[in-house]
C-alpha cells in the first residue's frame, strides 16, 4: 500500500478500556515514525486519553501527544469512508460489532484501507465475508476479524501445526484437540457486553451445548485409543471427558464454540487436510471440578442475558460495566496455556501456545497490536486480500511477529510441557 496516506494505523475506539490500551502498546512498541491516529465519536474523552497516556509515557518513540484525532460515528458511512481513506490501517476496538462494526468494515472495503478487530462474533465476521469479500479481493483490500484471545490462539497454533504437518510430515492435518491447561485473567465491561449481545445471536448453538451436558453419555472416558482416533473419521467427544494424553478430566470452555468455528474456517480455506475440524475444552482437577465448570459457566450465561438480572450482577459490582476492566497489576499477573495435540494420518504432533499475562488483555493487546503493525508494515505478495480469519490473511508474518515478541507458539512430537499439566495426585486420578 503507497505511503501517501496520512497515518499508518488509525485506533478506532480509542476512549474504550481496549483502546486506549492499544494505543500505549503502539507507541511503547511501533518503529520510529509510525504515524498512529486515535478516533471515535467524543473529543474531549479522546484528548483525555491522549494527554494522560503522554503524561504516563513521556520518552517513547512515538510522541502521543501530537497524536491526531479523528472525529465520527460508527452509524455514518459517507463520514466513516473520508476517515478511512487517509489511512493504512484501521484497528478496531469498538463492540459489539454485529451493532457497531458493519459500517466501519464497508468503508475500509470501499476506501482500500486494511482493518483489524478483536471481536469473537463469528456469525458477524461470516454475513461480513458473505457480502463483502469479493469487493475486498478486487481492491486487494485484508480484513482480519478476529485478532485477539479470540482466536489467535487456536487460529494460529492450528495453522503452526498444519505447516509442520505439511513442510516435515508431507500428511494433512485431519483433527486438532486443544485444551485450557492453565489460566488467570479478567474481563472488561465491554467485553462482556459484546459476549451478551452474542448469546442473542447464538442461542441455537448454546442451547446444543447444553442439551449435549445433559444427555447421559455427555460424561465419558477418551475413546478406544490414539492410533484409532487417528484412523478413523469422528473426532467428536462429549462435552465433558477424560482425555488420555494429559491424563485430565475436560470440560466445556466458553471460547470453544467461536475458536472451532475460527480454526475450521480457516482449514478449509487453506486446506489443512480433508474434513479437518478443532475442538477445544478446558481441563479441570477432577470430574466434580469439571462438572462445576460448565454448569457454573453456563448458570452465568443464562444471568447474563436478562436485563433484569444483569442490572443485579452490576449493581453488585459482580460483573464491570462497560468501560471497566481489570487493573494494570491484575492485567500483569494473568496468564494461560493452551495444550493442541494434532492428529495426521501416520500420527500425532503436539503444540502449545502460552502467554504471560492476562489473556483478555496483556496478550490480545499483544495480538492486536502486532496484527496492526503487520499490515502496516510487513504486507506482501504472501498476504491474501478479503475478509478472513488472522491466520488465512497474514499467517507465517504475524506468527514469526508474535514469537519475536515473546508469544510461545511451540511444537513436538511429544506432549510439551505447560504450567497446570503437573500438578497434584488428584488431577490426574479418573475420579
Amino acid at each position: 500500500m503507497s505511503d501517501t496516506r496520512k497515518y499508518d494505523i488509525l485506533v478506532w475506539g480509542a476512549t474504550s478500556f481496549t483502546g486506549t490500551r492499544l494505543v500505549e502498546y503502539l507507541a511503547l512498541n511501533s518503529p520510529p515514525g509510525t504515524r498512529v491516529a486515535l478516533g471515535g465519536r467524543n473529543k474531549s474523552k479522546l484528548e483525555g486519553v491522549k494527554q494522560d497516556l503522554a503524561a504516563k509515557h513521556a520518552d517513547v518513540t512515538i510522541d502521543i501527544g501530537t497524536m491526531d484525532i479523528v472525529i465520527g460515528d460508527s452509524a455514518d458511512l459517507v463520514r466513516l469512508r473520508e476517515i478511512v481513506a487517509q489511512t493504512k490501517v484501521v484497528a478496531s476496538t469498538v463492540g459489539p460489532y454485529t451493532l457497531y462494526g458493519s459500517e466501519l468494515v464497508r468503508a475500509c472495503v470501499a476506501e482500500g484501507a486494511d482493518y483489524c478487530d478483536i471481536t469473537g462474533e463469528f456469525p458477524w465476521v461470516k454475513q461480513m465475508h458473505r457480502e463483502l469479500n469479493d469487493e475486498a479481493v478486487r481492491n486487494n483490500v485484508h480484513i482480519a476479524s478476529m485478532c485477539g484471545f479470540d482466536c489467535i490462539p487456536a487460529d494460529l497454533g492450528c495453522f503452526m501445526l498444519a505447516q509442520y504437518a505439511r513442510d516435515e510430515l508431507n500428511q494433512p492435518l485431519q483433527h486438532v484437540k486443544g485444551s485450557i491447561v492453565g489460566i488467570r485473567g479478567g474481563v472488561s465491561g465491554g467485553t462482556l457486553a459484546t459476549l451478551v449481545n452474542q448469546i442473542s445471536v447464538e442461542k441455537k448453538l448454546l442451547w446444543r451445548k447444553l442439551k449435549s451436558m445433559l444427555r447421559p453419555n455427555s460424561v465419558a472416558r477418551g475413546s478406544a485409543g490414539r492410533e484409532a482416533r487417528v484412523s478413523g473419521k469422528n473426532f467428536q467427544r462429549g462435552v465433558i471427558h477424560y482425555d488420555e494424553t494429559l491424563q485430565r478430566w475436560q470440560t466445556f470452555w466458553i471460547m470453544s464454540m467461536v475458536n472451532s468455528q475460527t480454526a475450521g474456517w480457516a482449514g478449509r480455506t487453506l486446506n489443512y487436510g480433508p474434513g479437518f475440524s478443532y475442538g477445544e475444552s478446558m481441563s479441570a482437577r477432577n470430574l466434580i471440578h469439571a462438572v462445576g465448570i460448565a454448569v457454573g459457566l453456563l448458570y452465568g450465561l443464562l444471568l447474563m442475558m436478562f436485563g433484569l438480572t444483569r442490572n443485579i450482577l452490576y449493581a453488585l459490582k459482580i460483573v464491570p460495566r462497560p468501560g471497566e476492566g481489570p487493573s494494570e497489576e491484575f492485567t500483569r499477573r494473568g496468564f494461560f496455556s493452551l495444550h493442541l495435540e494434532a492428529f495426521t494420518p501416520s500420527g500425532v504432533v503436539y503444540g502449545k501456545v502460552s502467554g504471560t499475562s492476562d489473556p483478555g488483555y496483556g496478550e490480545t493487546i499483544t495480538y492486536m497490536g502486532e496484527s496492526a503493525l503487520c499490515l502496516a508494515f510487513d504486507r506482501d505478495g504472501t498476504f491474501r486480500p478479503g475478509v478472513y480469519p488472522p491466520s488465512v490473511i497474514m499467517g507465517t508474518a504475524l506468527l514469526s511477529r508474535l514469537r519475536n515478541k515473546g508469544c510461545q507458539f511451540d511444537l513436538g512430537r511429544a506432549p510439551i510441557p505447560a504450567a497446570g499439566i503437573a500438578s497434584d495426585e488428584g488431577s490426574k486420578k479418573k475420579q
